[in-house]
């Protein structure tokens, strides 16, 4: 299973200002004093060297996934990160039509749907998108954001066929190359997580979620959801700090994220659904807490911690 990132961030989209690029650029004349930088080679090396949080970004869309499985492809809710994916589809076929998508919707905060008013590839005719969610009013939903106080054009400017399928929570369904598993997380409004296998992977997506009780009995549902997964993707929006300051907000922590992938025997843990006013360098300092308890927590289970960016693909 292919997994590629086009939107990690919660909330709102949260581009770098002018001045935390300076900042990064300042970082990184500053490391190479004394270096060549007109040889290339030596400029090439410097730069894989520096740490990610100097060299790159996490981003500022918010949450969109691409996941493909043979020559399926599934996209996992519509933040704003839908608008760059939709224009990478533009370049890859989807501009002439007759496409075929199935898109899985988490919830409806806007976050994660306010990037499908700008998907080019729902403009082409013949192109076919397939909605699925526990949703029974998803159409109205999206219908609303793109209502004329909101955006100038309605969802039947779109060219492209739509359709809109229910699905039920606590079962599993085929989509495709898919087995899709929809469970309710605690956050405000309902929100769910899907389990996503295709016979030789396993995904969680667990975005948007609270755990206020970590006893064994309140977790074991989302122990069970999550057990073996060779990655799940988890909200990790606060501190510690900031959960405890924002009960009933929905989000949880990387350290939270860490001690339920080890109850879960998780492969690979991707911290996701970054706050807004978090900097490059207090998300990856969430990364070094998680990776510090879980070392801590049992030292030899043996779980890699990611940050989710906005560009990241693996393949699991």
């Amino acid at each position: 299973m292919y997994i590629k990132f086009w939107g990690a961030r919660g909330s709102i989209p949260t581009p770098l200002s002018s001045d935390e690029v300076r900042q990064k650029i300042r970082q990184a004349l500053e490391g190479a004093a004394g270096l060549d930088l007109t040889d290339e080679a030596t400029l090439n090396r410097y730069l894989d060297r520096l740490p990610f949080t100097i060299r790159g970004t996490t981003g500022g869309n918010t949450p969109c996934l691409e996941i493909r499985s043979g020559d399926q492809l599934l996209i996992v809710d519509a933040g704003s990160g839908m608008r760059p994916l939709g224009y990478d589809l533009m370049n890859k076929g989807f501009a002439e039509g007759n496409r075929q998508v199935d898109i899985l919707i988490t919830h409806t905060h806007w976050d994660h749907i306010q990037g499908f008013p700008f998907f080019q590839p729902a403009f082409i005719a013949n192109n076919h998108f397939a909605f699925y969610s526990p949703f029974n009013d998803l159409v109205e939903r999206l219908n609303m954001q793109m209502n004329d106080k909101f955006f100038p054009v309605p969802v039947s400017y779109m060219s492209a066929t739509i359709e809109f399928k229910e699905i039920e929570p606590d079962k599993w369904h085929q989509i495709g190359n898919f087995r899709i598993y929809p469970m309710q997380l605690s956050h405000p409004g309902l929100a769910y997580g899907y389990r996503i296998e295709d016979g030789q992977s396993c995904l969680v997506c667990a975005s948007d979620s609270e755990y206020k009780r970590v006893d064994p009995a309140s977790t074991e549902n989302y122990v069970d959801f999550f057990r073996n997964a060779d990655l799940l993707i988890f909200d990790a929006q606060y501190s510690l700090t900031e959960a405890l300051d924002r009960p009933d907000w929905g989000h949880s922590t990387p350290v939270m994220g860490a001690e339920l992938a080890y109850r879960a025997n998780v492969k690979q843990l991707a911290l996701f659904h970054h706050d807004p006013a978090g900097s490059d360098q207090k998300i990856w300092a969430g990364k070094e807490q998680a990776e510090a308890y879980l070392a801590h927590r049992h030292p030899k289970y043996c779980c890699e911690v990611l940050v989710a960016y906005d560009g990241l693909s693996l393949d699991i």
